[in-house]
């Protein structure tokens, strides 16, 4: 029988000394061991996300309670003591002297015989103090140190925010990337046709324990919990949905490409928005092949990300799609002003989607930031020909950095023949016309604001 908090070591051991990290680490280890009970699968993945996502604040409270800090400590000891202090922290269906006696039974096992002493010492007093920890305040260093330390965000992303936002605003993003998240669904317009068989199919989610709420803001999405593994979901492998934010469907729903038009989404995968566009230029009352649909050209890097695309393309139906690897930084001469509307969705730093991929905040540096600047400009140049005169590019990045989004679109409107348009009146329609956004061509969603990840669209039209 597999000791499932020593799995979880095993993981968090990898993800701590490797500092370019797997992302598919965790998604991996629970595949090996989907012959466990989705209890202990669940309990796997909480406490890996959670001391990662956690980690900070973590390493503040063994700083604290240990003489010997988590940076001199041996790495099987620091994942331990990391994993125990989640446990005792932020789990309250975990008794604290499970949490310690297990740590010190797996010290023991790994021959840290002579350490057991110590791992019982420190997480016991962390048990015993952990409704009393003293938290660096918020008025010193302008509430850097607290915001980092209580929300275990490094201080160059809290300051970067401090300054454009203020505390409040910074705090709310913050808290946002904290709490438990949904799995938004896209619904498949073309194979659900009317309210009757939506409501079927929310029945059906329903009775397979998913909890099911419609999203406020687009009415062909659903928010779904209590959800193990989507694809065993009803509808799902039938294409009656697929999985996607609803920041990323708001590019299309602010693009609104037209039945007949051509869309190119030169870095596409996983392909979401290439799905959402292909259904949208479907002409009405025509087959899939009919001529007077129009297509979509969706492009990745490579033939394992376009392969993802293809499996759901296949799923949801869609034929109108024409998938193939390409580097979106090389000009394909073929597709010179063949697109209506294009896609840029350009590789970022992510710092929008922290909530979701918690490694990101610890990967990210504000010199690689910098650096993904000269790629994303490097891209636009590569693909800014594919536009018709009088067609729309839309760029946009799942991070909340100005030198990436509102900087890199005054670049593109002043170096290239491009004019913002005004998207006020969609960002009305959709409620999402605060601070009357929209009007300079652009809005950046600040994650939780609207209950969606951080997200940056601009819509541009060719000269």
């Amino acid at each position: 029988m597999a000791n499932i908090r020593e799995i979880v070591l095993s993981i968090l051991m990898e993800y701590d000394k490797d500092d370019n990290r797997k992302v598919s680490l965790l998604k991996d280890s629970l595949e090996k061991y989907d012959y466990l009970e989705t209890r202990d699968k669940s309990f796997i993945k909480r406490v890996v996300d959670g001391t990662l996502e956690r980690k900070i604040q973590i390493d503040y409270i063994l700083n604290r309670f240990s003489k010997t800090g988590t940076a001199k400590m041996q790495p099987f000891i620091r994942s331990l003591m990391r994993m125990s202090v989640y446990q005792i922290m932020f789990m309250d269906s975990v008794p604290d002297s499970a949490a310690c006696n297990e740590a010190v039974k797996l010290a023991a096992k790994h021959k840290f015989v002579n350490l057991k002493g110590f791992v019982n010492g420190v997480l016991r007093n962390v048990a015993r103090n952990k409704d009393n920890i003293e938290y660096p305040v918020k008025d010193i260093n302008c509430g850097v140190d607290h915001l980092s330390v209580c929300y275990s965000m490094p201080e160059w992303i809290c300051k970067m925010w401090l300054d454009r936002y203020g505390f409040d605003k910074t705090e709310s993003i913050l808290k946002f990337f904290l709490e438990t998240r949904p799995t938004t669904v896209r619904l498949n317009m073309k194979a659900l046709s009317d309210a009757d068989e939506i409501d079927a199919l929310v029945k059906e989610l329903e009775s397979a324990g998913a909890v099911v709420k419609k999203n406020h803001i687009l009415p062909y999405a659903l928010e779904l919990e209590k959800t193990d593994n989507i694809r065993f979901l009803p509808g799902f492998m039938e294409g009656k949905y697929t999985v996607q934010d609803i920041s990323s469907m708001l590019l299309t729903e602010i693009a609104d490409p037209k039945p007949g038009q051509t869309v190119i989404d030169a870095c596409a995968a996983p392909g979401g928005k290439s799905l959402h566009a292909a259904e949208r230029v479907l002409s009405e009352n025509s087959s899939q092949d009919s001529s007077a649909n129009g297509h979509v050209i969706s492009r990745d890097l490579s033939e394992r990300k376009c392969d993802l695309i293809r499996d759901n393309a296949d799923r949801m139906g869609l034929t109108n799609i024409d998938i193939s690897a390409h580097d979106a930084r090389i000009t394909d001469e073929n597709l010179t002003e063949k697109a209506d509307i294009l896609y840029l969705d350009v590789p970022c730093s992510g710092l929008g989607i922290m909530g979701r991929k918690n490694d990101i905040k610890y990967n990210v540096t504000p010199e690689s930031a910098g650096e993904l600047t000269d790629l994303q400009w490097e891209i636009v140049k590569a693909c800014e020909g594919y536009v018709k005169k009088g067609g729309i590019l839309m760029y946009s990045t799942c991070t909340v950095n100005a030198a990436e989004n509102e900087e890199m679109v005054q670049r593109i409107c002043k170096e290239l023949p491009f004019k913002p348009v005004d998207i006020s009146r969609d960002l009305q329609r959709l409620g999402l016309d605060k601070d009357n956004a929209g009007t300079e061509g652009y809005i950046q969603l600040i994650p939780g604001e609207y209950g969606t990840d951080g997200f940056f669209i601009a819509k541009l039209q060719k000269q």
